[in-house]
């Protein structure tokens, strides 16, 4: 049996498994989420271009560490260095946005509860948790664009087959970085919006009810 996939039907089953943990877990835990996908697109902005001389260092200082614990002396390891094409550069960034996404959930975790949610509150949480995938995408895909214009080629453009017993998987198509580019400020706007709604409907609730 073969199973065809699109890389935008992969996409969308982010968003709808993001919107269904938002429903679960409540509008304040995405909110939060939301925000922090927010400020990891800002880090990885600013940071991007000098991700690669900053693992250098990292991997620099962390042998000189191994040298003096090892031999006595910081000259006595020398540190692997990470070399990169411009094209590379860009899904490396893309990496560390995602690492920062995921990094953000875990805050949002910690700072964020399911008190008093209600079953709106689980509503607003599967549409935060939508419109923070959504964003999401829209980052990496203009990364993914960047990359693709600097390698000259669209890898995820090319069909490939996994292979299990009895099942073919095949996934090919559009990558889908078109599609996403474009939604991230329109993302952003929906959110902020609805939260400031959501908000102050509560406000008014408490006061009047």
């Amino acid at each position: 049996m073969t199973i065809g996939l699109d890389w935008v039907l992969l996409e969308v089953a982010f968003v709808v498994a993001t919107a269904l943990l938002g429903f679960l877990v409540g509008w304040k835990y995405m909110a939060i989420w939301v925000v922090g996908v927010f400020f990891s697109a800002i880090v990885a902005d600013k940071i991007g271009p000098r991700l690669l001389l900053l693992t250098n260092k990292i991997l620099g200082v962390g042998a000189q560490f191994l040298g003096i614990a090892i031999n006595g002396n910081e000259n006595g390891l020398k540190a692997p260095t990470v070399v990169l094409n411009d094209a590379q550069q860009q899904l490396a960034v893309a990496g560390f946005f995602l690492f920062l996404v995921l990094f953000s959930y875990w805050i949002a975790r910690k700072l964020g509860n399911g008190i008093a949610v209600g079953l709106l509150g689980k509503i607003m949480g599967a549409v935060f948790g939508a419109l923070g995938t959504i964003y999401s995408l829209s980052v990496v895909s203009n990364y993914y664009k960047d990359f693709v214009t600097k390698n000259g080629s669209d890898p995820l453009a090319n069909n490939f087959t996994l292979g299990i017993p009895t099942i073919t998987l095949g996934l090919g198509g559009n990558s889908g970085a078109q599609d996403w580019a474009g939604l991230g400020t329109l993302a952003i706007a929906l959110f902020l919006m609805l939260l400031v709604v959501y908000t102050i409907w509560r406000v008014v609730r408490n006061v009047l009810f």
